[in-house]
């Protein structure tokens, strides 16, 4: 059976398991308004530990419980497989026992769990034994990525167990998604640990709400829109809904959600200058305040896609391997440059007139840059093994003729 703690734990990965199909579904965004959208979020976030069972396992409570403990036993790659069934290990192994196909937790629901398990116990103890504040956070965030660093290792060496479920290429591409998605976790929360030890990331998130706050009262005061029509601007507006994700889109609605009505506004309403108030309603209908990027950042994009090009350009001349496995190494390696660029700018930041700031800025480019390399190196080795799966192929066909 189960223990409470263990149910309280699926029910919450089962939520936020539910809560990232519904973030990130085309279909549901294309069905649904995006008030009905925050009601479904909504309801998921209320679902109780038997609902989200039954949402997310698709048997009986009672069913699933009387083979979690076994679940637990089992590897990545078996539970990715358990909807399809497995072979029969030799010798009559767990699965035999088990009569067959089973129903179990999707595996990125799974994988979460296990994630919960790891970071459990030493979030607490981080939080028992670390007084201040910062410490507590460089505590938990060393947990977290080291923990992560386990998860994304375990996938990687499950997925040649693969081989031993009766759809071997559906379970690994299942645990490749999976591999990807948990090693950029890791650059995540490395970089969250690094902007921690720099000790300015809490500073930095609050300044970024301030900043997002006053950007919305400004065009409330510019537009003399009182707020209830606001909110009701963004929530009903058509071209927000189609051009930014959701997820986006919440972040807007919220910030307006959450201004606070003043009798004497920090900024006052004016008029705005016809051509002026042109480019604000552009900005603020593509979301373009959202995120601001810094003239370093265009400076990066650049010497990449110059890059970028040039190795594409080599690609279309030549014959010997795929253009797919050509371009798919071009993004890699564009990545890699990325990255050595940032490490050598990095130590320069001491010379600077704001040298932490500095910091924070390429720590900030540095992780977002590691995890467009992990996918972009996961791709072109996936890549690769098709095309030599192709070449041997072909090989074998030769040989067979002759």
């Amino acid at each position: 059976m189960i223990i409470q703690e263990d149910k309280n734990i699926l029910q919450d990965v089962g939520k936020q398991y539910l809560l990232n199909i519904s973030y990130t579904s085309p279909l549901i965004k294309s069905r649904l308004s995006f008030k009905e959208h925050i009601e479904l979020c909504k309801c998921i976030d209320e679902l109780s530990y038997k609902e989200v069972i039954g949402l997310t396992i698709t048997e009986s409570v009672r069913d699933f419980e009387s083979k979690f403990s076994k679940f637990l036993k089992y590897g990545f790659a078996q539970v990715a497989g358990m909807a399809a069934g497995f072979k029969a290990a030799k010798g009559g192994g767990g699965f035999a026992r088990l009569g067959g196909a089973l129903l179990g937790p999707p595996i990125a629901m799974f994988i979460l769990y296990t994630y919960r398990k790891l970071t459990d116990t030493c979030s607490r103890a981080c939080s028992q034994n670390k007084m201040f504040s910062t410490q507590r956070k460089i505590c938990r965030y060393d947990c977290q990525a080291r923990a992560a660093l386990k998860i994304a290792n375990t996938i990687r060496g499950e997925i040649g167990r693969c081989n031993a479920t009766s759809n071997p290429e559906s379970c690994k591409k299942k645990l490749q998604q999976q591999h990807i998605m948990w090693v950029k976790r890791v650059q995540q929360q490395k970089t969250k640990l690094a902007k921690a030890k720099i000790g300015i990331e809490a500073m930095a998130r609050r300044k970024k709400d301030v900043e997002m706050q006053q950007r919305m009262k400004t065009v409330q005061a510019s537009f003399k829109i009182p707020k209830d029509k606001l909110i009701d601007l963004i929530s009903e507006n058509e071209y927000l809904r189609e051009n930014i994700t959701f997820k986006q889109h919440l972040k807007i609605y919220h910030t307006v959600l959450n201004l606070k009505e003043e009798d004497d506004p920090i900024v006052k309403g004016h008029v705005i200058n016809p051509n002026k108030e042109k480019n604000i309603r552009y900005a603020l209908y593509a979301g373009l305040w959202i995120v601001p990027i810094p003239f370093f950042n265009d400076a990066v994009n650049y010497l990449i896609k110059k890059n970028n090009v040039k190795c594409i350009a080599k690609c279309i001349k030549q014959r010997k391997y795929s253009q797919k496995l050509c371009k798919n190494q071009c993004t890699y390696l564009s990545a890699r440059t990325a990255i050595d660029f940032l490490k050598k700018e990095l130590p320069k930041c001491q010379k600077s007139k704001k040298p932490v700031k500095c910091q924070h800025k390429i720590q900030n480019m540095l992780g977002d840059w590691k995890q467009r390399e992990i996918e972009a190196r996961m791709k072109y080795k996936n890549q690769l093994d098709i095309d030599l799966r192709d070449a041997k192929e072909r090989e074998q066909k030769t040989a067979s003729k002759q």
